[in-house]
């Protein structure tokens, strides 16, 4: 017992800075705060996609500042939507300098800019003061579930997800 002792003690010494490790790693990256979901009505997001919406919901269990309105009566893959969520200084800034950045907008805040990721879509970033979101739609019927878009309609279709964006992100300035 008396040999098992140090090698326990080690290895509970290790774990316990591993733990604190952790924790301390865990404790440093900010968080956005917020509730996304009061930032607009279903009826609002209605208007902009000209579709019925749910009530907006959580997309992340227990993280207010992620917020989905879903087409009403639709799977989740093929629903038309529109997610809204809050960011961080970092999070506004780091994408700016990637390659997925796809220029300013503006009229929209102090600062605003698009993004482009491959596979998914547009993103609309906005800066107001000291609060920063997200914009983010899929105004596309059948959504995720279209299978045979020409290139022509995939243009189509950008452009009806910025003007998606940028007429939800005006709805949000309003709010903040």
């Amino acid at each position: 017992m008396h040999r098992r002792l140090p090698g326990l003690l080690v290895v509970g010494a290790i774990v316990a800075g591993f733990s604190a490790l952790g924790a301390t790693a865990t404790a440093a990256i900010p968080e956005a705060s917020g509730d996304a979901c009061k930032l607009m009505t279903a009826a609002q997001v209605a208007s902009v996609l000209s579709v019925p919406v749910d009530d907006g919901a959580y997309s992340l269990p227990d993280h207010s500042q992620f917020c989905i309105w879903r087409e009403r009566g639709k799977p989740q893959m093929s629903a038309q939507n529109v997610q809204v969520n809050f960011l961080t200084a970092q999070q506004f800034d780091l994408p700016k300098i990637g390659p997925y950045v796809k220029g300013p907008e503006s009229g929209l805040g102090d600062e605003a800019y698009w993004g482009y990721t491959p596979g998914i879509g547009y993103t609309l970033s906005v800066k107001k003061g000291g609060t920063y979101f997200r914009v983010q739609s899929r105004p596309i019927p059948e959504g995720m579930m279209r299978r045979s878009d020409t290139a022509a309609d995939k243009a189509k279709w950008d452009e009806k997800s910025k003007m998606v964006d940028k007429a939800i992100a005006a709805e949000v300035l309003k709010r903040i």
